[in-house]
């Protein structure tokens, strides 16, 4: 199985670290591709090893996805790898990822990381633990460093680019073409957005090691703040594209069940084939349902007329698996559709959902059991009708926190 690791740069200074950490790869069948851009200065490789090929980018290319997609056109290994000009391996990270690719049905691999200065020495900035970062101090290849251990690959977690997986990211090759590559329109957050391409097409698998070394210098992209702006908005915006179809894939692939729950009274969406429809009582809200049996359940237009809201969320909670979602669009009491409806039984608006997942707000509901997390919290018009009619729902999607992985995140319960 070969590896191709394809590296893009307008910047080649860095180029010879990432080079000695190619050569010291304990797996040898690799090649590297190395992409100029068109006013990067010329690069050649300390010492000839004809594995490494490098190319200068057409100019017709523009943006990081085009450029991405252009290195992988070039390359010709089963697995795709990708590095950053300004980053290195670990000495076993190639070797590991060969391994994880072993296992049928993983399109997709990625690995644990720690951060280095500009001189390469190991660097002690930190991400918010409360947001669910977990570091561990340890030895790689001979130095000391902070571990960072990346998130599980749960459909929230993808969602977002904060806690999507980091790098060593390496993807299987015939997977990566059959969701269609890079796409070349993006000028950031390319990444992300193949992920969750990726992710509805097969398993993600995570090695618990320390394989990558991300610098942290001065011009490190993340470092712009026009870029980094367009980041924190626009990682909302995939979420919102692909959240759903990230639940579902991921609940079909471990089994899990997907229902679509409705009242007696439904004023609702029509049905859809991708759940199972399943009529649930206000005054005995009971889910047919098995404990840990289900990843997705969808209320639109249900907890208005959930009286018991603690019966409700407490057997939610019950069906669902860890980092299971509840999707729910309810009208918001911050326009007229909270109380126009005669049947609406209680009301909610965005901070409602603070009593179901701050633990020091629990007692306002009594009974709840549930500890739930938000992955998404929103209000909005769903349609210019609904805007006309001053209408607005609050969308809020929360994660059943149970015995696993911790979801990124801040954990209020």
């Amino acid at each position: 199985m070969r590896v191709s690791v394809f590296t893009p740069s307008h910047d080649p200074r860095y180029l010879d670290d990432a080079f000695r950490s190619l050569r010291e790869q304990s797996f040898t069948d690799w090649e590297w591709i190395v992409l100029l851009n068109l006013k990067a200065p010329d690069w050649k490789p300390p010492e000839p090893d004809p594995r490494v090929k490098v190319n200068r980018a057409p100019s017709r290319l523009k943006g990081v996805g085009a450029v991405k997609r252009a290195a992988c056109e070039l390359a010709g290994g089963e697995i795709l790898v990708e590095l950053d000009h300004d980053d290195t391996l670990s000495r076993g990270c190639l070797a590991q990822v060969v391994d994880a690719f072993q296992v049928r049905g993983v399109v997709f691999a990625y690995s644990d990381f720690a951060q280095i200065n500009e001189d390469g020495s190991p660097n002690r900035d930190r991400f918010d633990p409360g947001h669910g970062w977990v570091y561990s101090a340890g030895t790689v290849d001979g130095s000391e460093y902070d571990r960072c251990r990346s998130l599980a690959p749960s459909p929230h977690n993808l969602g977002y680019i904060w806690y999507a997986p980091n790098h060593v990211r390496a993807f299987r090759r015939s997977a990566y073409e059959q969701v269609g590559g890079y796409n070349a329109e993006l000028e950031y957050l390319d990444d992300q957005e193949l992920m969750c391409r990726l992710y509805l097409g097969g398993e993600f698998t995570q090695i618990e090691r320390c394989l990558y070394f991300q610098r942290v210098h001065a011009k490190s992209t993340q470092r712009e703040e026009r870029i980094n702006a367009a980041i924190q908005e626009q990682t909302v915006v995939y979420y919102q594209q692909f959240i759903e179809e990230l639940a579902l894939a991921w609940a079909e692939r471990h089994g899990l069940r997907r229902l679509q729950l409705k009242t007696p009274l439904w004023l609702g969406d029509p049905p859809d084939d991708r759940y199972e429809e399943l009529q649930i009582d206000p005054a005995d809200p009971r889910i047919d349902a098995a404990p840990d049996s289900v990843g997705l359940l969808k209320a639109d237009d249900v907890l208005q007329r959930m009286p018991r809201r603690a019966a409700f969320f407490n057997e939610c909670y019950r069906v669902l698996t860890h980092a299971g979602l509840i999707f729910t669009e309810t009208p918001s009491t911050d326009g007229r559709g909270g109380y126009q409806d005669p049947s609406a039984t209680a009301f909610y608006n965005e901070n409602s959902f603070m009593y179901l997942t701050q633990a020091n707000l629990h007692a306002a509901v009594p009974g709840l059991a549930a500890r739930l997390q938000v992955s998404y919290l929103n209000t909005s018009f769903p349609t210019q009708e609904h805007a006309d009619a001053l209408v607005p729902y609050v969308t809020a999607n929360l994660l059943a926190v149970k015995d696993g992985p911790r979801q990124g995140g801040p954990l209020l319960s």
